[in-house]
Formats: C-alpha cells, structure tokens, sequence
C-alpha cells in the first residue's frame, strides 16, 4: 500500500514572503518571474464570497523561517490594470507573438496543469 504524503502547510512572515507558487490564506494573487502565487480557492474569497468556504485554518500549520521577499513580484489586479500600457512598450516581434500564443488552443500550448 502506499504511503500517503502530507502536504505540509506553511504560514509566512506576510504575504510578500510567500515564494513563487505557493499559497497563504489571506493574500491577494501575484505574478512573478518564475510564474504566480496565492491563486488558491480561499484567496479567491477576497473578491468572490462564494469561495470563502474553502478557506482552512492555518492555526496548526508552522512557521516558515523564510525571511526572502522576492524583488520581480506584483499584485494580479495592478498588473491587470497597467497591462494596456505595458503592452505599449513591448516590441513588434514580442507582441506578435503573444497574440499568437494567445490563439493556440491550450493543448498545443502544453500546460500540464490546465485542462482544455
């Protein structure tokens, strides 16, 4: 039979400490350079009341003694917000190619953690 892992659960510092795709209650979602962090269903909850009910309490998870706030990080909706203007600076090559990233199907993209 085999051995079922815990997922340990790890509470930070702030939600500045969070590491690239991991998660803490409580922290709006973010974007960085090594992809996002605080997507769950409970961080969801901050702006969609149907999602609050998969929060879980964090009293018994430990401490993380990471004190490292990663410096290429940004909230979700200000990314979102400044995303027009962004998209102003970026070269001719790059964005031709994001609009055409943009028009594949999600199966020719491989990303394994998104079902089409």
């Amino acid at each position: 039979m085999p051995s079922k892992k815990r997922k340990t659960c790890k509470v930070y510092k702030s939600c500045k400490n969070v590491p690239c795709g991991e998660m803490m209650n409580r922290c709006p979602p973010s974007y960085c350079s090594d992809g996002s962090k605080n997507w769950g269903l409970c961080n969801m909850g901050l702006t969609n009341p149907l999602y609050k009910k998969y929060c879980k309490s964090e009293a018994k998870c430990q401490m993380s003694r990471s004190n490292k706030v990663s410096t290429d990080q940004v909230y979700a909706d200000e990314l979102h917000q400044k995303m027009p203007y962004i998209w102003r600076h970026l070269g001719r090559k790059t964005r031709r190619k994001m609009v055409a990233l943009a028009r594949k199907p999600i199966a020719e993209l491989n990303i394994p953690y998104m079902k089409p």
